[in-house]
């Protein structure tokens, strides 16, 4: 994945959307750094569509596999968040 600064994407949006979204090859995620910390990502619609899509995804715990429902059941939760834990 490319990160360039936003004073960068500014000055050449152009070139940066089309490596987000394939003109010139495989297409690739733009991180777009505000100081030296991430802010954005520029991705393709394409992309944007696929990841969109899979968040709709639902399935009931009826539909769940069993492999799937014995790992949930044998899983523990980590220390540090011992304090979700209901109080007994």
């Amino acid at each position: 994945m490319v990160s360039v600064s936003s004073t960068e994407v500014q000055r050449d949006f152009g070139v940066y959307r089309e490596m987000a979204e394939g003109s010139r090859g495989t297409p690739e995620p733009v991180t777009v750094l505000h100081g030296d910390k991430p802010s954005v990502v520029i991705i393709s619609a394409a992309e944007f569509a696929r990841l969109k899509q899979r968040d709709k995804r639902a399935m009931a715990t009826e539909e769940l596999p069993e492999w799937l429902v014995d790992q949930i059941a044998a899983s523990e939760m980590d220390p540090r968040f011992s304090y979700l834990d209901e109080a007994e």
